[in-house]
């Protein structure tokens, strides 16, 4: 973590950018439980994309143990065992889980569930993510805010998910979801996944990790390390034809000021507590259309600082997506 500051704030930021850059895939699924691939092929054809890590995170069903957590072979790719719960409620509630680098596939129902699958996950140095929070304005079976907010010690919610983000409404719900509870003071972090099914769904959402670690050398524990520390962008193939999406090249903290970096020409917005996806009236002023570079000056009240870089190209849109930086008043 790095921190800067001046006398009236202080810029805790998770960003290192060391020298190498990893994809990692948390949200993918065979025929374990609902995917249409068999585990090994899903592994290679994520190698072949270029991936360093991928979570196979089939859903609970009651056939789910700790045997089908180890690695699905096929390629000596990088594997994190993981799991995605679902199975409560009679399977009728969509407030579903990402549990990352488990060795138990922790089984529950009932309305309290979700927390105790939060809290083996933690008790087994793991990590949770919130899936597809579509909130009740989009799918009555979604994380609602109240959900959301009322769960404690996850660690991050998905702001984009490849086979359920395909509806303006839907992206839109998922970045309030975030937004809201960033507001209110919680620290999380901002994952993008495929949750693919099948060979067509791969490739639209994923994160990329920064690394000191070559890929040869990558290990779960280097994985999880940054997934816990926020040092990683998430990224989305809004339109799944788009062939480039934008990259950080860097993201600076000094003094007050948080500086932007990528690799092309995009819109670079800011997010703050008073100034995001659920707060009313859009502040244009936070956005820089068509640079590369793009700067913005903390207040003590912004709570925190995350950056979207859009990239529209050739009528297609793609995305990045920071982890924020959070904004600590003297």
């Amino acid at each position: 973590m790095r921190i800067e500051g001046n006398g009236t704030l202080r810029l805790e930021s998770p960003y290192e950018f060391g020298v190498y850059r990893h994809k990692v895939q948390l949200h993918a699924h065979t025929t374990r439980s609902d995917g249409r691939v068999d585990p090994q092929p899903v592994m290679k054809a994520y190698e072949d994309l270029g991936y360093a890590a991928v979570a196979v995170t089939d859903h609970d069903y009651a056939g789910r143990t700790s045997l089908n957590l180890e690695h699905p072979g096929g390629t000596p790719m990088l594997h994190i065992p993981g799991v995605e719960y679902s199975a409560d409620a009679n399977n009728e509630s969509w407030c579903h889980l990402l549990a990352i680098g488990i060795t138990h596939v922790h089984h529950a129902d009932g309305l309290d569930a979700r927390q105790s699958q939060v809290d083996a996950a933690a008790a087994e140095q793991g990590l949770s993510f919130l899936c597809h929070p579509y909130g009740e304005e989009v799918h009555r079976r979604g994380w609602t805010a109240q959900e959301a907010l009322g769960l404690r010690g996850y660690n991050g919610i998905e702001i984009y998910n490849g086979i359920s983000s395909d509806r303006h409404e839907v992206l839109s719900a998922f970045s309030r979801a975030v937004d809201l509870v960033l507001a209110s003071g919680r620290r999380i972090t901002i994952i993008s996944s495929d949750d693919s099914h099948q060979r067509a769904d791969m490739d639209r959402g994923y994160l990329v990790i920064n690394s000191s670690v070559p890929r040869k050398d990558l290990q779960v524990g280097d994985v999880l390390s940054a997934l816990r520390s926020g040092d990683f962008y998430a990224v989305g193939r809004i339109d799944s034809g788009a062939t480039r999406v934008p990259v950080f090249l860097d993201i600076e903290v000094a003094g007050d000021t948080i500086t932007v970096r990528t690799d092309c020409a995009a819109d670079i917005a800011f997010m703050t507590r008073h100034h995001h996806t659920a707060a009313p009236g859009p502040d244009a002023s936070l956005l820089e259309e068509g640079v590369s570079c793009a700067r913005y000056t903390a207040s003590p009240d912004d709570g925190f600082v995350r950056v979207e870089a859009t990239l529209r190209e050739n009528g297609l849109t793609s995305r990045a997506w920071s982890n924020p930086i959070h904004v600590i008043p003297r």
